[in-house]
């Protein structure tokens, strides 16, 4: 996995246009924001789509079809439910009908007890398949979906349905792959033996390679992103889909044990638990829209990751890349430093700040570990409007950017 480098979407496009002539990304992945809930949608530049779970009941016809009918994605290729929760298969029943599946609705299995299960197993039935551990859905372009998890990944015993076992414990996990890129997503497992839940985290971290992007397990939930399951996965993005509940979620104990691990969270809505710590993640408040070439890049709502690359302590530089360039206080009102550390045999380097138009306001060259603080100002002396800026530590080996707020 690469070091994490955060670029303005100005950036990104830019790039894209000049190297790619303005083709589009391989892959994208909507993490589709439907409340309390869970549906991702994973669209290939062969044309190729599927959607994991639905949200709840309503979910379908409110917001999922209205967001595919925007993205010009008038049939889906494929439907996989996650597990048998009204969360997650309520709105699925309605986009099947809505905007319609032409190849197959993949899901665990077996049956649940629910009206809104009824309602999704007897819609789906036509297209309905039981999905097996390693399948592979191949999405073309090189985009692959691969099960690695479901019905309690082998330590759990038929019958497959609740009782005897919790209905999250039986979860779907899949694998997305472009290239270089990983993404995991797995609906409600858990991580942690209770008297309700079973450990399935560990059980498949033995099974894992690293990520880029972690679609976090139940919402955030205490019981889930054990730390043993977050060491596998190494993710460098985290995405919570959460909304307004009565559980908690997400669980602040949860929270810490990813940004403990340096992954930066990406959450739809603010919901009712935890809050992210500053400078460790994002409350979006919408979408949170992936995509990738899977050779040099992905990104996170306009914010860039690269891909393939050489880490910062791999390449001798001692210390992990977010470590090099360091912001505070942000935002701010009147000044704010910049703090850097490079190591002595870089050479050419340079702090640089942008406007939201990718215009450089103003530089200053740097060596070594050092601060310098910005007075709000560009190169001619002066005071620059309130809003976005972007702080960009250019050296040799790339560049590191963090996203300040000048507030007056």
């Amino acid at each position: 996995m690469g070091s994490k480098i955060r670029r303005p979407a100005f950036f990104i496009a830019l790039l894209l246009l000049l190297v790619t002539g303005g083709a589009t990304a391989d892959l994208t992945i909507h993490c589709i924001d439907v409340g309390q809930g869970d549906a991702t949608l994973i669209e290939s530049s062969s044309g190729m789509t599927l959607l994991f779970d639905g949200g709840n009941n309503g979910k379908g016809n409110s917001v999922i079809n209205p967001y595919l009918s925007s993205l010009g994605v008038s049939n889906l290729t494929y439907m996989v439910a996650s597990h048998h929760h009204a969360d997650h298969i309520g709105g699925l029943d309605e986009v099947y009908n809505g905007t319609g599946v032409d190849s197959a609705c993949y899901d665990r299995g077996w049956s649940y007890t629910t009206l809104t299960y009824q309602d999704y197993a007897n819609t789906v039935a036509p297209k309905r398949q039981t999905i097996y551990d390693g399948q592979i859905i191949d999405l073309g372009d090189g985009v692959t979906v691969r099960c690695v998890a479901v019905n309690g990944n082998g330590i759990l015993s038929t019958p497959y349905e609740q009782p005897p076992h919790n209905e999250n414990d039986l979860c779907v996990a899949l694998v997305v792959t472009c290239g270089e890129f990983d993404l995991i997503v797995a609906g409600d497992l858990g991580g942690y033996s209770t008297s309700s839940y079973e450990n399935i985290e560990t059980s498949l971290a033995a099974e894992m390679d690293e990520v880029e992007v972690y679609r976090v397990n139940h919402h955030g939930s205490s019981y889930s992103s054990n730390p043993t399951f977050l060491s596998a996965l190494s993710p460098e993005v985290s995405v919570i889909s959460v909304g307004s509940n009565s559980y908690g979620h997400p669980n602040q104990q949860a929270i810490d044990r990813i940004v403990a691990l340096d992954s930066y969270i990406y959450q739809t809505e603010l919901g009712s638990g935890g809050t992210i710590p500053p400078g460790s993640g994002e409350v979006v408040g919408g979408h949170v829209i992936i995509e990738t070439d899977g050779i040099s890049y992905y990104t996170v709502d306009g914010d860039e990751y690269p891909l393939g690359t050489v880490s910062v302590s791999d390449a001798g530089y001692g210390t992990p890349s977010p470590a090099l360039l360091q912001v505070s206080p942000n935002p701010f009102c009147s000044a704010t430093t910049f703090r850097f550390g490079l190591p002595e045999s870089a050479q050419g380097s340079a702090i640089v700040v942008f406007d939201v138009l990718g215009r450089q306001v103003r530089s200053w060259e740097v060596s070594g570990s050092g601060e310098i603080v910005w007075d709000g100002t560009n190169a001619a002396g002066s005071t620059v409007a309130s809003g976005i800026y972007f702080c960009t530590l250019v050296r040799s080996r790339g560049a590191e950017t963090r996203k300040i707020l000048l507030t007056r």
